[in-house]
């Protein structure tokens, strides 16, 4: 007899998961009776925010749907972290939480509570399946919710008694389509003439890019087009680290000077000042799949709900060739480029015991292949790598997003590894952000997962405590200790090593990446003032 857990398992397959996200819960333990029989892994995780973490990042990398499930209660809690960072950086996953049998809820059954409630605010759907005949009919819409318009989260509740129960016998109903998105002519006429009047355009690429159905041709439509690029959160790695159209330290002045700027699913948040960065005299173009983003805080001359990437493509179609003055206008922007660029080589110079954090995000880059997949997790740290470490390729830049989570580093290189186990992959922690999940070395142990993590141990919550002492004359509570993380991920089966010189440091990270182990080179590094003044990327 097949159960409904059973059932669950087999439809999730067929929809195309590879991977079981989770931590081991009575509640759920069916449905790793079907992955089982059908031959789909299940990766158990030390913390259930951990296995979220994990089925957010699997969407990343596969351009599809993640799934993890966890038990009822505090499993549901745990994962609710996970479920918001998904939510607020539009990645589509299915999680499945379980729950007490029904007929028990209500009496005080174990871990029983109403997390369909709880679940409401940071998914675009949460309900709970009453019978094993509606399965599949759920799973249906829960595929298309977390996918249509703008993606995100499902959450699924899933009593004892639906998973134990028998499943139907009628053959599943599986819908995986999405209608594709089209941009009005109207939009894309009168952007083509926008841009053909403009002397200095600007195009900031955005998230949505990554889950876009012309996503594979980004690079090649941005050279059609011809705009400075500059890239945001999952588009990072959309054009190639030395790409001529790909501005990096020069957005600041490419804002405040530019007469057209298009942001392609790049929201007027803190990241760009809640849009007061963009010069006032500039022509605003807002295309966005999320129809609340396109009037926040500034309303665009033309906004067009629809796929950035699909607006994109069609604008590249009828846009015109580029003008002189943008040749001008890209040198200048090269110019800023290069006057960082060298004032950030000088930073990274300043010294050698401890290790600049800067030189120490160089020397990781200088080790990255064009398959190599890079993760952030941390603060102050991250937000220096981000001025030197250069993704690779769409989809090889991982980090938690807009939420500023920290923990999602060791799970997201779990992910990586078992759906790209052809890259080497590097996550960049800060030594508080280690703190949350480093644990999860473990499971990477239990299931031999090589990756390669790199501490930027200051010893501090510095993005805090840097804010603090200007500010009160003293730091509280952001003060750390210089501790052996190293050590603990050798107890756990993996392989580590301190650094506190400059001069150790290639030969440690060459070592960490030839152990074929999940390993953690523990760098002792500087206090600067980098990035004074900042609090976020």
């Amino acid at each position: 007899m097949e159960t409904g857990g059973k059932y669950f398992a087999r439809l999730l397959k067929e929809y195309g998961m590879t991977h079981f996200f989770t931590l081991s819960g009575g509640h759920i333990m069916e449905i790793y009776e079907g992955c089982a029989e059908v031959g789909v892994p299940v990766i158990d995780f030390r913390h259930e925010q951990a296995a979220g973490f994990a089925a957010e990042a699997a969407a990343r990398l596969t351009r599809k749907i993640g799934v993890c499930a966890v038990t009822a209660g505090p499993g549901v809690l745990n994962v609710v972290t996970a479920v918001a960072n998904a939510w607020r950086s539009q990645t589509p996953m299915i999680v499945i939480g379980g729950q007490a049998a029904q007929p028990t809820i209500g009496k005080g059954a174990l871990q029983e509570m109403d997390h369909v409630a709880i679940m409401k605010p940071i998914t675009r759907w949460a309900t709970r399946i009453t019978k094993p005949s509606e399965i599949a009919d759920v799973l249906a819409r829960a595929f298309q919710a977390a996918k249509s318009d703008v993606p995100g989260p499902v959450f699924l509740e899933v009593p004892m008694d639906v998973l134990f129960d028998r499943a139907p016998d009628k053959p599943p109903f599986i819908d995986d389509e999405i209608k594709p998105y089209d941009a009005s002519n109207t939009a894309i006429k009168a952007t083509a003439e926008l841009l053909r009047e403009a002397q200095r355009p600007v195009l900031l690429l955005g998230s949505q890019v990554l889950f876009s159905e012309v996503a594979p041709q980004i690079q090649g439509i941005i050279e059609t087009l011809g705009i400075p690029t500059f890239t945001n959160g999952m588009a990072r790695g959309a054009l190639g680290p030395e790409h001529p159209l790909l501005f990096i330290h020069s957005r600041r002045k490419a804002l405040a000077e530019a007469d057209l700027v298009i942001l392609a699913s790049v929201p007027l948040d803190f990241r760009l000042n809640y849009g007061e960065s963009i010069s006032a005299e500039a022509k605003l173009i807002r295309v966005d799949r999320d129809a609340n983003e396109l009037s926040r805080n500034r309303k665009g001359d033309i906004s067009e709900w629809t796929d950035p990437g699909v607006f994109l493509a069609a604008l590249a179609k009828v846009a015109p060739e580029p003008s002189h003055g943008w040749k001008s206008w890209k040198e200048t922007l090269r110019q800023e480029e290069a006057a960082r660029e060298a004032r950030i080589a000088a930073e990274a110079a300043t010294s050698t015991r401890p290790v600049n954090p800067l030189r120490l995000c160089q020397e990781v880059n200088k080790l990255l292949t064009p398959q190599s997949i890079v993760i952030g997790d941390g603060g102050d740290i991250v937000g220096t790598a981000a001025y030197a470490i250069r993704p690779r390729g769409l989809g090889q830049w991982l980090d938690a997003g807009p939420l500023g989570t920290l923990g999602a580093g060791a799970p997201y290189a779990i992910a990586a590894k078992l759906l790209r186990p052809e890259s080497d992959v590097w996550i960049i922690f800060g030594d508080g952000a280690f703190g949350l999940n480093g644990m999860e070395y473990d499971t990477a142990v239990r299931f031999n997962l090589p990756f390669v993590g790199v501490i930027g141990n200051d010893a501090a919550w510095m993005q805090i405590k840097r804010a603090q002492i200007p500010f009160y004359g003293r730091a509280i509570a952001t003060e750390l200790l210089p501790s052996r993380y190293d050590k603990m991920v050798e107890a756990l089966g993996g392989w580590g090593t301190w650094v506190e010189d400059t001069a150790d440091l290639p030969a440690a990270l060459q070592a960490a990446r030839d152990s074929q182990k999940p390993a953690l080179v523990n760098v002792r590094i500087s206090e600067t003032d980098f990035r004074k003044g900042s609090i976020s990327m």
